[in-house]
């Protein structure tokens, strides 16, 4: 998706998906989109951030920075010296391997990478999938800030400013002190964290890929064994707090499916597949949220009342939409339809923290503001579905033939269209010289849902907006600085 002229005009949503015109105004107007594929636009060339100051580092689970900061091991040993010389003096394929995979940029980085590789593996989707990203991505946050804390205090120098013997892989800062290990840090809150959210794995199958991670920074002559271990154990300490917020969140609480309202107007099960249980997210709206104060804090107006005049013309505006349906609409419908919106955010916020040469508090602190944004908006979303289960276009109209399977729930308002609109603005907030652009990928999204049949625009329209004032409620929060201002 190439990024917008500041010159290029822009059209009424409801004049484009009402107008058989919708697909040439899109081709004028829109960037190419499909897009989402393609790279965003960022400046090339900026540079890595200074060490920013811990005043102001906020944290999700910890009390402050310093809640759980180690106590200082004094200088290394020589034999931790001899270690790290050893460890450079004949590295294996598998070494060299590691210390590319796990340090391409910030910690938190290839963690994040991770877990969209582990979520597809465990077919971890909807709901679940963004609770999953959030609390994963919230751990990795208070990882990275409280190492960072620790090593500014304790201030130990890390190998290669200790032994001219050792040399710093590519990317190494020699300056930094090296205890705790911010990259054992991270490995350690992330696999305590997978072992929880992903019960199915293999046991330890995280546990070794975290000590993978850790002691990887030894050969790159980033860290000493005693940097290492006192990093594992933060992220572990930290990786339990997460667990235990996640197990008192909600999200197990039981549905009981005798309170679904029946009758005209309600949702009933829908084609291809007649799920005649919608999940478990009737009580998703319960779920604690991150910033919201409840599902409740941005829950919309009431959908249009059954029957009404303005219902009618909601459903009338569906119909024609599908008679009139223009092949870019059709592409654009079915390109986001296949389209994990939580992976496409993901990818987005990293390609643009790398290009920034954003550093590595604040990398992680974008995409814990950006999935705890989309967390908090699906439980409001789908707090406002279950308080009024309307029913789907296809369920008022069998004749439609949308073009995507319909979700097993209620239509409004669309949850698709909240993730994106949450995620969008998060990252906007963050990279302002793409906020037009990421505001006309989270538009197109959400209008692709009633083009492909299976939500009324109202429900896009208003998913939408909850996403958005959701998003820019986690852009308020303290120290939420775009990278522009860093």
């Amino acid at each position: 998706m190439s990024q917008l002229s500041p010159t290029a005009p822009r059209f009424s949503r409801r004049l484009l998906i009402g107008s058989s015109m919708a697909g040439a105004a899109l081709v004028a107007s829109m960037p190419n989109h499909h897009a989402g594929a393609q790279p965003v636009a960022a400046r090339p060339a900026w540079r890595q951030e200074a060490t920013p100051s811990p005043t102001g580092w906020r944290t999700w689970y910890l009390t402050s920075p310093d809640e759980l900061r180690p106590t200082a091991p004094g200088a290394p040993t020589q034999a931790e010296i001899n270690e790290v010389v050893a460890a450079q003096s004949e590295p294996t394929a598998e070494t060299t391997a590691a210390i590319t995979r796990w340090a391409s940029g910030p910690a938190v980085i290839a963690w994040s990478q991770l877990a969209e590789e582990v979520s597809a593996e465990f077919k971890i989707g909807g709901l679940t999938l963004r609770r999953f990203l959030a609390i994963y991505h919230t751990a990795l946050h208070d990882a990275v800030i409280a190492a960072w804390d620790a090593q500014e205090a304790i201030a130990r120098p890390g190998p290669a400013a200790t032994s001219n013997k050792i040399t710093p892989a590519a990317g190494v800062d020699p300056e930094r002190p090296s205890f705790p290990s911010e990259h054992a840090a991270v490995a350690g809150a992330a696999a305590t964290v997978l072992a929880y959210l992903v019960p199915d794995a293999a046991a330890g199958r995280f546990d070794a890929l975290a000590a993978e991670a850790a002691e990887s920074r030894i050969a790159a002559g980033a860290a000493f064994p005693s940097d290492i271990d006192a990093g594992l154990a933060l992220g572990q300490a930290i990786g339990e707090k997460a667990v235990a917020r996640a197990r008192a969140d909600g999200s197990d609480a039981e549905w009981d499916p005798s309170t679904m309202p029946t009758g005209p107007g309600f949702w009933q099960p829908t084609p291809p597949e007649f799920v005649e249980t919608p999940l478990h997210y009737p009580l998703a709206g319960s779920w604690t949220p991150w910033v919201l104060t409840s599902g409740e804090q941005v829950r919309p107006a009431p959908p249009p009342e059954y029957g009404s005049p303005v219902w009618r013309a909601e459903l009338k505006m569906v119909q024609e939409i599908a008679a009139n349906l223009s092949f870019e609409q059709e592409r654009a419908a079915l390109w986001w339809g296949n389209a994990n919106s939580a992976a496409l955010v993901n990818g987005w916020a990293r390609e643009l923290i790398g290009k920034a040469g954003v550093g590595s508090p604040q990398a992680a602190q974008i995409l814990a503001d950006l999935h705890v944004a989309i967390a908090d908006a699906l439980i409001a979303v789908f707090g406002a579905k279950f308080t009024w289960w309307t029913a789907r276009p296809v369920t008022e109209d069998p004749t439609l033939v949308p073009l995507l399977p319909t979700s097993p729930y209620p239509s409004y308002p669309s949850g698709y269209s909240g993730a994106m609109g949450a995620g969008t603005t998060v990252i906007g907030h963050y990279f302002p010289e793409v906020a037009d652009e990421m505001a006309d990928r989270a538009w197109e999204a959400a209008a692709s849902r009633a083009w492909a049949g299976v939500h009324y625009v109202i429900d896009d329209d208003v998913g939408l907006s909850m996403g958005r004032q959701v998003g820019r409620l986690v852009c308020a929060l303290p120290a939420a600085n775009p990278v522009d201002d860093a």
